[in-house]
C-alpha cells in the first residue's frame, strides 16, 4: 500500500479502451510522517477521493482490473481507502 494526497483530476478526450469510464487522479506520494516526497502517480478511483484527501493506494495491477472488470485496463494503482487520520510512529 502507498499513502498519497490527491493533487488533481485527470482529463482525456481518446484513451485506452480498458480505461474508458475510469475516474483518474494525480496523487502524490507521502512518506512515512505524511510529508509529500513530489513523487506524483495516477491512479483509479471508485470510491470518491477529492483534491487534498489523504488516502490509501493499492499498487497492485490486479485491482484495477478486477474494479474496472476489465483484464486488459492499464493502470496499476487504485484508490483503496479515505484516511481520516494518521497516529503511530511516522505520523
Amino acid at each position: 500500500m502507498i499513502l498519497g494526497q490527491i493533487v488533481g483530476n485527470v482529463t482525456s478526450a481518446v484513451c485506452h479502451p480498458g480505461l474508458d469510464g475510469i475516474r483518474m487522479l494525480l496523487c502524490e506520494v507521502l512518506d512515512s510522517q505524511g510529508q509529500g516526497t513530489g513523487r506524483i502517480i495516477g491512479t483509479a478511483d471508485w470510491i470518491g477521493a477529492g483534491d487534498g484527501d489523504t488516502v490509501l493506494i493499492n499498487a497492485d495491477g490486479d485491482a484495477v482490473q478486477v474494479y474496472a472488470k476489465n483484464p486488459e485496463a492499464p493502470l496499476r494503482n487504485v484508490v483503496m481507502g479515505i484516511v481520516d487520520e494518521l497516529e503511530g510512529k511516522g505520523a
